[in-house]
């Protein structure tokens, strides 16, 4: 009877899927169960994951044709343990720390108002070498702008979610099941870009969201990653969409919505512009910074005669 339920992807992950399923495998805590679903591969992933299913009786094998990363979670979910107590959705070309599960399933057993807890991480290369990355940082509204929570304040608000402000890295959280049953899952009409903050903003919207200050995951980039072909603009603007409508809203999540789009829009794209025109500046591209500045200008100046939040 596992406690926690992870729920793996896999497209096409032949050359990491085992490594993932071994990070599985060497967890401190080891009261969980695996299930892989294979989601149409055209490659040896199968087999790969057939070779573990073997050796390891906590391992199962779903396969599927290609439906997309959500659609595989959603069914992957179906599948689960009905008792289990944590979900965790994670991509068969990552990486867990060998603590990871121990120390978050302690941390949401000692705190059950929080659904998600996450911790920080790193990113790799295809070799598994540590990539250079920025400090994770998070930011919130404050004054007549916005502010950096301290790295060691556990409390990411829904309004850090929902705007993007926070990166929950889905394959890094840890869910608490009763909550997840809530929300909608994986949104297949969205897709893959955005999807996180789909369902993590409802998460919000029903308990809180706490960040661990320890890193515990490692995130892998290369160059063939599915989810750099994806339009983010366009998935920004489909996710956008989508909760200004909020048909499924009551009228006071309505204005937490609103505050959190609000905020996207008139505080923290300003503050991306300006960050980008002052890349494009030291780079030389001054027509391109200035417009940037201006825009980012613009939409932090229009934002204190437009700061009301209308409830239809």
């Amino acid at each position: 009877m596992a406690k926690v339920s992870i729920v793996t992807p896999c497209y096409d992950a032949e050359k990491y899927v085992g490594k993932a399923i071994e990070s599985v495998r060497a967890q401190t805590f080891t009261n969980w169960e695996h299930i892989l679903i294979d989601d149409g591969s055209t490659d040896n992933s199968t087999q790969v994951i057939a070779s573990y299913t073997k050796i390891e009786p906590r391992l199962r094998l779903i396969r599927q044709s290609n439906g997309g990363v959500c659609n595989a979670r959603n069914n992957g979910f179906k599948e689960c343990f009905p008792q289990s107590q944590y979900l965790l959705f994670f991509d068969a070309d990552d990486y867990l720390e060998p603590q990871m599960l121990e120390v978050i399933v302690k941390y949401l057993d000692q705190h059950p108002h929080v659904g998600v807890a996450y911790g920080d991480y790193w990113h790799i290369d295809e070799d598994d070498r540590i990539l250079p990355r920025n400090p994770y940082r998070r930011y919130i509204p404050f004054g007549f702008g916005i502010r950096e929570l301290l790295y060691e304040t556990p409390e990411t608000p829904l309004v850090a979610v929902g705007s993007g402000a926070a990166v929950v890295m889905e394959s890094g959280s840890v869910l608490r099941r009763c909550i997840y049953e809530k929300t909608s899952g994986w949104d297949e009409w969205l897709g893959q870009g955005g999807e996180g903050i789909d369902l993590f903003l409802q998460f919000a919207l029903f308990s809180e969201i706490h960040f661990i200050p320890k890193k515990l995951y490692k995130y892998r980039q290369y160059p063939t990653q599915s989810h750099r072909l994806i339009d983010d603009q366009l998935q920004a603007r489909k996710l956008i969409a989508k909760w200004k409508e909020g048909k499924w809203l009551t009228q006071e999540q309505k204005l937490k919505v609103a505050q959190v789009l609000w905020f996207y829009e008139k505080r923290l794209m300003p503050l991306f512009e300006m960050q980008s025109g002052t890349d494009l500046m030291r780079r030389g591209q001054v027509g391109t910074a200035l417009r940037l500045y201006l825009e980012a200008g613009k939409k932090y100046f229009m934002s204190f005669f437009r700061h009301h939040f209308k409830i239809d």
